[in-house]
């Protein structure tokens, strides 16, 4: 395949391994947003390209707000050391759009065309369009992206980014979708095999990996060492970061979970599952007014992002707010009545005094896990808030036996402070591999 280098004020941009080099030769971590949208300035220079074409070819298929562009015009500038009114890279022709203006060297590892150029081209777009459909999941978007991805594989079948998408997507359903973990991860884990076997050295791969060690195995130590891994390969792809993050808070090391956040919402900004992630690990050490803003950006990019309002809902109600029961009744419509929010409504409800507004979410759910997977600790985070402490047991103890992903929080989510001193909770924890200690946050 054609390998195109652009090459301009020391600065080396390659299109195929989307790399963008420094002066001195170093990489420079810039966002895959942003170097989408300098690969389209550099291939369109010569003239000035209208915002809302940018808009069209980079963020193809989704409706995002200008300001999702400006910030990538913004990162693409501090990359490059220039500051307002500087315009030696990109210049911004006002009321029009933006313009590449340095002089440029084009080369190619090749010296013609190979016809399978194209068909990478159109695989990367599709990847990529995939992979905006779960940086913001829910059950249609994380199955709508699994379709992607295959599509990608039937254009390029030695595309192995879309097998490791696939296994993020799967993944992702065992919570935004409530499907059985028992289904989704030999699907997640087989992806990651195929995905392994075309690019052994793929980073997203590894973290994908990481994922499944993490909440199908409860393989604590494994997962940490295929973080690692995933981030040695390549430092500037967030996927590791992301997944390190999560494993790290749930295992109770906030400060070093708080930092891997931050690094993966560096790497990909306009990610709204990124920045949901960052904000509620903010509110957790207590910033709250840095966690509400993370919430903004997440809502601003996916106003429908229903994850991002169980966050805002969360601080609600850690401020003692009912507003939270009305953000999260938004979000229970907006989730198709998923149980991870009806997992949180519950105990809302409770906290109002509508008792027997959480009674019928526990019926609710009763009723429908006598046809369908629901998961347990969803049963029992309503069960336990309403006082039915036993009930709450049995069904963390069925959780357990499902393998639910909902009990790698196990340690970390406060709503299960009044059972830490029973023993069965206790057994829980040491089959978890948890150590003892009560929580300050609820999830």
């Amino acid at each position: 395949m054609e390998r195109r280098q652009y090459e301009f004020s020391g600065y080396r941009l390659d299109a195929l391994s989307r790399e963008l080099f420094g002066p001195d030769g170093a990489p420079i971590a810039v966002t895959s947003k942003a170097l989408d949208v300098l690969v389209y300035l550099i291939k369109q220079r010569g003239r000035v390209v209208d915002k809302n074409e940018l808009l069209a070819a980079v963020w193809a298929g989704r409706v995002v707000e200008e300001n999702n562009l400006t910030q990538a015009i913004s990162a693409l500038r501090k990359a490059f050391g220039t500051r307002p009114p500087e315009h030696r890279y990109i210049v911004t022709v006002p009321g029009r759009g933006y313009r590449f203006v340095a002089d440029l060297a084009v080369t190619s590892d090749v010296a013609t065309r190979d016809a399978g150029t194209d068909t990478f081209a159109a695989a990367e777009r599709l990847y990529l369009a995939g992979r905006d459909l779960i940086d913001a999941p829910s059950l249609s978007r994380a199955k709508r992206a699994i379709g992607v991805f295959r599509q990608v594989l039937d254009i390029e079948p030695r595309y192995a980014r879309a097998w490791s998408g696939q296994a993020f997507a799967w993944r992702a359903l065992t919570i935004t979708g409530d499907m059985d973990p028992k289904q989704a991860f030999p699907l997640a884990k087989a992806a990651v095999q195929h995905a392994l076997a075309l690019d052994p050295d793929l980073p997203e791969a590894h973290a994908a990996h990481a994922f499944n060690l993490f909440w199908n195995d409860w393989d604590w130590c494994g997962a940490e060492l295929a973080c690692k891994h995933a981030i040695s390969l390549d430092p500037r792809v967030p996927d590791g970061h992301f997944v390190y993050a999560h494993l790290l808070n749930n295992l109770g090391r906030f400060s070093e979970a708080l930092s891997q956040a931050r690094q993966a919402r560096e790497l990909e900004p306009l990610a709204p599952i990124v920045n949901v992630l960052e904000s509620g690990f903010l509110a957790a050490a207590g910033r709250t007014e840095e966690a509400s803003m993370r919430i903004a950006q997440a809502l601003e990019i996916a106003p429908d992002f229903w994850v991002a309002l169980l966050g805002r809902a969360a601080m609600a109600g850690e401020r003692g707010d009912p507003a939270a029961v009305g953000i999260l009744e938004q979000a229970a419509k907006l989730s198709g009545r998923s149980s991870q929010v009806l997992t949180r409504l519950g105990p809302a409800l409770v906290a109002t005094g509508d008792r027997t507004g959480a009674e019928q979410l526990r019926e609710e759910l009763r009723r429908l896990a006598e046809t369908t997977f629901v998961p347990g600790a969803s049963r029992a985070a309503i069960s336990n808030a309403l006082g039915y402490s036993d009930e709450a047991l049995d069904l963390l103890e069925l959780a357990y036996e499902q393998r639910d992903v909902r009990m790698t929080f196990l340690k970390i989510n406060a709503c299960w402070n009044n059972l830490r001193p029973h023993p069965r909770f206790v057994t829980l924890m040491d089959r978890m591999g948890f150590t003892a200690g009560a929580a300050h946050w609820v999830l």
